[in-house]
């Protein structure tokens, strides 16, 4: 099978494992009057030139996701399109991809990491091709972010411009190439995850070096969000970046979440790569920029 053919089995055997396991489908909206405002996170906009009014292409289908479970308190996932600006095309980057996006009630971001695990598992033992990367049965190892820093000889940076770049210059390129998940990210990065003292309930899991999903414990405190949003946007307003109109109702939405809950969002074309043995996000999707 071609990587596209590939791509199109991972479609069809993620629905069915996530319909198996008692999960609703979710398909979201694209066009949005408001988004939630992350670091790093930017959007595209169009207007709507009948009422004259300003929309954004979804970052994740995040928001649909958790207006849906505040009132049907029902574990959903979405196979979504996605869309963000201010990114470089590559090998690993597209500004539309796709994201699967699934949210667990009663569990929080350690059972996540195993759930994930299950899923991408389920996949590799499903789908075959020529690939030849190997994925370990036995529990993949759960790092926190501090330790790989200290490993480095570095601690973690109070800001997120200074960690991001020596995470990448010192980090990722020593990752290895099997499955780790890097957890417990600085509070102030992770506005959206489940503050535990100055960190976060969060995760990234990386497999052959490329980062392939980001967990969390969800934050449920709608105050806290609304500060977090108010933070993200004063420091885009001091950096001359780009700033769209936030969601009013996601925090409130996020307040009716049943507790514990947990979150992940998972780069389906990366995972298509992996499962291909394709080298590129080109090679797994039909049309691209």
């Amino acid at each position: 099978m071609s990587p596209q053919e590939i791509r199109q089995q991972l479609l069809k055997f993620t629905r069915e494992y996530f319909w198996a396991n008692g999960f609703i489908e979710v398909d979201p909206p694209i066009l949005l009057p408001s988004l939630p405002i992350e670091p790093d996170i930017y959007s595209f906009s169009t207007i709507w030139q009948h009422n004259k009014q300003k929309l954004y292409l979804a970052t994740s289908p995040e928001s649909t996701l958790k207006k849906i479970l505040a009132t049907q308190k029902q574990n959903c996932f979405a196979i979504s399109k996605s869309f963000r600006d201010l990114e470089a095309s590559g090998p690993l980057h597209q500004p539309e991809f796709t994201m699967l996006e699934w949210y667990e009630i009663g569990h929080n971001y350690t059972d996540l990491m195993t759930s994930t695990q299950n899923y991408i598992t389920h996949c590799f033992n499903k789908i075959k091709s020529i690939r030849t990367l190997k994925i370990p049965n036995a529990p993949w190892p759960r790092i926190p972010l501090a330790k790989l820093f200290a490993n480095k000889g570095f601690s973690l940076p109070k800001n997120e411009p200074d960690l991001n770049q020596i995470f990448l210059n010192h980090i990722e390129p020593k990752l290895p190439l099997t499955p780790i998940f890097i957890t417990d990210y600085p509070a102030f990065m992770s506005p959206l995850a489940k503050p535990k003292n100055n960190l976060a309930e969060r995760f990234e899991l990386y497999i052959n070096g490329m980062e392939i999903a980001n967990g969390c414990t969800e934050n449920t405190d709608p105050k806290l969000i609304e500060e977090n949003f108010a933070t993200e946007t004063n420091f885009r307003l001091q950096n001359n970046l780009p700033i769209h109109r936030t969601n009013p109702n996601f925090a409130i939405n996020s307040a009716s979440l049943p507790t514990p809950i947990a979150g992940v969002g998972l780069g389906f074309d990366r995972l298509a790569m992996l499962l291909s043995g394709a080298n590129t996000i080109n090679d797994v999707v039909y049309t691209v920029l």
